[in-house]
């Protein structure tokens, strides 16, 4: 037992015959703390007590778990980019087309804004690369970004 522990132990028990209780200053520190209530500054950090998924995020995990929202998808939402190779890319005048390959290979043209899965869109088709902008909620249930880019590799090359 601990030199602090024994002191608020002997404290805490009336005193025996021949048993001399010393508080020393660590223990009168302890006994000036314990009459405290106890309260949480934030201070920049989270509050403990607050879950970590906000209702609105657990709304929208429902939603996308959902069959309804499943059905509601056609075209190139029916693939998330990952599930896409990009084969080939072209351009007449201002207009920018690529042209995707999904597993089965089956070919898909994409344009700037079409949507490809649940949460993303072509936003930019380059000489080599096609931009894709997929969103997410964060843990604080606000709407996030990420840029995905699908390279465009030359023939024969590794994936």
């Amino acid at each position: 037992m601990s030199l602090l522990a024994q002191v608020v132990y002997a404290a805490g028990k009336p005193s025996a015959p021949g048993v001399v209780v010393v508080k020393s200053a660590a223990a009168k520190a302890l006994e000036r703390l314990l009459k405290e209530p106890f309260t949480f500054g934030v201070g920049g950090h989270s509050d403990p007590f607050k879950p970590f998924m906000s209702e609105q995020m657990v709304k929208a995990q429902a939603a996308a778990k959902s069959g309804s929202e499943a059905a509601s998808l056609t075209g190139m939402q029916l693939f998330e980019p990952g599930q896409l190779d990009l084969v080939a890319i072209l351009f007449s005048g201002k207009r920018a087309l690529a042209m995707v390959q999904d597993s089965t290979g089956q070919g898909h043209v994409i344009r700037a804004g079409t949507k490809i899965g649940r949460r993303g869109q072509v936003v930019a088709i380059m000489p080599n690369a096609v931009v894709i902008k997929e969103w997410f909620l964060g843990a604080d249930g606000r709407k996030l970004y990420k840029d995905n880019e699908m390279v465009l590799r030359k023939e024969g090359g590794n994936k």
